[in-house]
């Protein structure tokens, strides 16, 4: 058994299984991954849920 943590490299991310997608930039998102989920849609990260929200809710600027 080798001991040094770099003996084996990285894994491979052809291994890893593919879950789906993100609904905004529609990057791949894999099993184990750490993403948001906002009414049962997935989202790689809050900056994907927040440009996504922006362009799907309806909203007006103003002026105060």
């Amino acid at each position: 058994m080798n001991l040094d943590r770099f003996a084996y490299g990285l894994r491979d991310p052809q291994s890893i299984p593919m879950i789906g997608e993100c609904a905004h930039c529609h990057a791949g998102i894999f099993k184990g991954y750490e993403v948001i989920r906002y009414e049962g849609e997935l989202f790689c990260d809050t900056h994907c849920l927040g440009e996504y929200l922006l362009e799907v809710v309806d909203y007006e600027e103003v002026i105060l």
